[in-house]
């Protein structure tokens, strides 16, 4: 039997296979229906089919051929715009230079949320503190049973045995400085041996070791040598006018002045009952005019000046000579081929121009001041001995950065010291002296500082700077004695080697304080002049030994210039990342600049005035920048008497912290410097001055009590004033939305002299009566120590301790970071 094929179908993949057979619908589900039903599903059917065409002819798509040539026709037109783009020069060449369209990556989006970085925000990822405790870790750590050949420091020993006790810290292992030491010889010296204290001014330098009792003072000036001939228009200093009659005259200005502090002087002699004889000035001054010079010979001279001779092997050899050689040259008139400049002047470096032409010239001066200093005291000068010892140098307390930074640079690339630190001239006075908290009080030969230190750490608003100083206290006595009749008429200040010395000596002998010797008082002093036999004088004061030191609370008697002290030399400093000045800010200071000092204030202003500063301070608890409220203006300079000022610092220094802590500032004043605490009597004569000037509410122990009855009443005050604006503004809106209506100026004054606030000062003087008055104390210096040294002592008690191994700055630390490491190395916020 033959088999059936079976034939399978194939299909194509477009073609639909129905799954089952449609389904017939049997007779007898199908229901009986209109005539009128039937016509109606018959329309909508055809109307279903005619949709259903339009649709179909809507969606059709281009044939092959339509898209093959609308293809051609975009490369066509592609490669018509490449040619012409080819032709102008402005071409794709990707496939031949293997350029993208971009070389930047696209970064993904994070959600923050879910990453954390601690960058910053650990001491380790801070280079200079991260390679301290490497070198700290890696350093030797052998015994004192060590093996032969390893070297280790004091502080070494410091660091690696913290818990010894004080007395292994002054027990030390091999010096620096001996290079031939070997583990069995080890030389022990005391901690701070191989630290230099440096704190220069604009007088002198002082600098020793600080393990030295005392530093050495060098002299701030350099000589150098310049061929000229004659000096022309030379005038002798102070400039002076002298008439027919022979009287001197220094212009009307400085007679108003004299006047001024001659009526001071005379109602504080008043006051303590001291009797002034009449016509003393006039018996002095014709005591003076009678008087030669007894000439004497060098063995009877107390104090003769061995000088160099012009033709000294010494000087032929060098063009420059700085520190105390300087002073031993011969310069006069006739022997002016050696002159005298001082790189640092009123606290800073000196930039006349007249001076310095260049600061390349200015750096090489400041680098022979100090090696010379340091020969003096007998350190080695070269490279490799200074690489073994460390600086800390001492800064003023609102310093300019410029100055602060260019100083480090060149102690360590131009001196070649081997660390350098810094600390502030305020913090080391409190040092030396003892004391945790006080008022300092520095009164140099050319500025002087006020600034309150609260627990080692000083107020940033409470740093005051002046512009005068002991130079300026010794040109106003030598003014007055030659109005005196000086018997040495002819006294000239710009030579600083023979007369500048003489005035001098004759304020540090015989300037005073003290009422009790204010007479007509005998007294002599001895010329010396290169080249010139010494003479012996005789002559007489009276006042002028007071009146000169009393302008320091009468400044227009100095007859400071008021010009703007540019700086060509060596720009101020700036952010990098603002581009605006960032030196250091202070409230006071700006005060005084401005005169806007709170002892010249009314009572009721100066309320006012404390209630805003001190919601103000409370207000902002975050530590502010520097200089976030205006930039300090250094070279307008400030001339505020000083009794106010100490007032001005006080008070702003209470407003920062507490004014409990003014009262302890007040009991703490220390003075430091040449300028006021070498005279006899200072120390009463301040609290004097400072009670006359201190306001009464400055004065009392409740004065936080009267600022917070101001600060509530003038809250109250404010509130009523709102009020009575929202109600204004209703009122004028008339029932509508007030919010965006406005109050004209003249209703607005009205209610602003409806709710001026006025501070009851009955009420305040009850509440300033039930406390008691603060006192005024001078600290006086340590027993037997120089207040001029005081600043110096407190340095070296600091480089001893072991906090200051944390802020050595070397060179390569410098080198990477510059004055950044100033910020990481202080304990203060540079």
């Amino acid at each position: 039997m033959s088999e059936t094929p079976v034939i399978k179908e194939e299909h194509d993949e477009h073609t639909v296979v129905p799954s089952s057979p449609a389904a017939t619908p049997s007779a007898e589900t199908q229901a009986p229906v209109s005539t009128e039903r039937e016509k109606t599903e018959t329309e909508d059917g055809e109307h279903e089919k005619k949709k259903r065409k339009t649709t179909s002819k809507t969606v059709r798509k281009p044939s092959e051929e339509v898209l093959q040539r609308r293809r051609e026709g975009r490369i066509k037109a592609a490669a018509t715009i490449a040619q012409n783009l080819k032709k102008t020069g402005i071409g794709r060449f990707e496939e031949q230079n293997g350029f993208k369209l971009t070389a930047v990556k696209t970064v993904p989006l994070i959600n923050q949320k879910n990453y954390f970085a601690d960058y910053l925000k650990k001491d380790e990822q801070a280079t200079l503190i991260r390679n301290w405790r490497n070198e700290k870790q890696s350093g030797p750590t052998v015994g004192k049973g060590g093996a032969k050949g390893d070297k280790k420091t004091e502080e070494d020993d410091d660091d690696d045995e913290d818990d010894e006790n004080d007395e292994n810290d002054n027990e030390d292992n091999d010096d620096d400085d001996n290079d031939n030491t070997t583990g069995e010889h080890r030389v022990k010296v005391r901690a701070g041996h191989d630290t230099i204290v440096f704190h220069p001014g604009s007088s002198c330098i002082r600098l020793g070791r600080a393990t030295e009792p005392a530093p050495t003072a060098v002299p701030a000036v350099v000589a150098f040598k310049r061929e000229i001939k004659e000096m022309d228009g030379h005038r002798k200093t102070p400039l002076r006018t002298v008439n027919e009659d022979g009287e001197v005259d220094f212009g009307s200005r400085f007679d108003e002045m004299k006047a001024v502090v001659t009526k001071d002087f005379k109602a504080r002699m008043r006051y303590y009952k001291r009797r002034i004889q009449q016509n003393s000035r006039e018996s002095a001054a014709d005591f003076n005019s009678k008087q030669v010079g007894e000439p004497i010979d060098d063995h009877n001279d107390p104090e003769a000046k061995s000088w160099l001779s012009p033709d000294d092997e010494f000087l032929q050899k060098n063009e420059f000579i700085a520190g105390s050689k300087a002073l031993q040259i011969p310069i006069t008139e006739s022997l002016n081929t050696w002159h005298q400049r001082f790189p640092v002047v009123n606290g800073m470096f000196n930039q006349d121009p007249n001076v310095y032409r260049s600061p390349q010239e200015l750096y090489g001066d400041v680098t022979r001041l100090t090696l010379a200093a340091l020969e003096e005291i007998g350190v080695g000068t070269t490279p490799q001995e200074l690489a073994n010892l460390k600086c800390l140098f001492v800064i003023p307390d609102l310093y300019d950065k410029a100055y602060i930074e260019t100083w480090c640079d060149l102690l360590l690339h131009s001196v070649c010291f081997g660390k350098v630190g810094i600390i502030q001239e305020a913090v080391a006075a409190t040092f030396g002296a003892g004391a945790s908290s006080a008022c300092v009080v520095d009164v140099g030969a050319e500025v002087t500082t006020v600034a309150c230190v609260d627990e080692g750490l000083i107020i940033n608003d409470s740093r005051i700077r002046l512009d005068y100083g002991g130079k300026h206290i010794t040109e106003a006595l030598t003014k007055l004695l030659l109005q005196q009749n000086f018997p040495y008429s002819d006294i000239d200040l710009s030579f600083f080697n023979d007369d500048w010395q003489l005035a001098e000596t004759i304020k540090q002998n015989y300037a005073t304080f003290n009422d009790a010797d204010i007479a007509v008082q005998l007294y002599d002093f001895y010329k010396r002049k290169p080249g010139q036999k010494t003479e012996k004088f005789l002559f007489k004061v009276f006042d002028e030994v007071m009146l000169a030191p009393l302008g320091l609370f009468y400044p227009d008697l100095f007859e400071i210039a008021k010009d703007v002290r540019e700086r060509p030399l060596l720009p101020e400093s700036f952010d990098q990342y603002t581009g605006e000045p960032n030196n250091p800010y202070s409230k006071a200071h700006e005060n005084l600049q401005f005169g806007s000092a709170y002892s010249d204030m009314t009572d009721e202003a100066l309320l006012i005035k404390l209630a805003e500063e001190k919601a103000n301070s409370k207000q902002s608890s975050a530590p502010k920048a520097l200089n976030t409220q205006g930039q300090i203006d250094t070279s307008s300079p400030v001339t505020a008497p000083l009794d106010k000022a100490i007032i001005e610092s006080i008070t702003n220094a209470g407003i920062a912290t507490d004014f409990n802590k003014a009262k302890k500032l007040y009991d703490n004043l220390l003075v430091v410097g040449g300028g006021l605490a070498k005279f006899d009597n200072f120390d009463v004569l301040l609290n004097d001055r400072i009670n006359i000037w201190r306001p009464k509410f400055l004065s009392s122990s409740t004065l936080d009590d009267v600022l917070a009855y101001v600060t509530k009443e003038k809250d109250k005050t404010d509130n009523k004033r709102k009020q009575m604006i929202e109600e204004a503004k209703k009122k004028k809106a008339g029932g509508k939305s007030a919010d965006d209506i406005e109050l004209t100026e003249e209703e607005l004054e009205g209610i602003e002299n409806a709710t001026q606030y006025y501070v009851d000062l009955d009420r305040a003087d009850g509440l300033s009566d039930q406390g008691q008055t603060v006192a005024v104390n001078v600290l006086p210096p340590p027993k037997d120590y120089d207040p001029r040294e005081l600043t110096w002592k407190g340095g070296s008690v600091f480089a001893r301790l072991k906090v200051v191994n944390e802020m050595w700055i070397t060179a390569a630390d410098w080198e990477l970071l510059n004055s950044r490491t100033l910020y990481y190395k202080s304990l203060f916020n540079y």
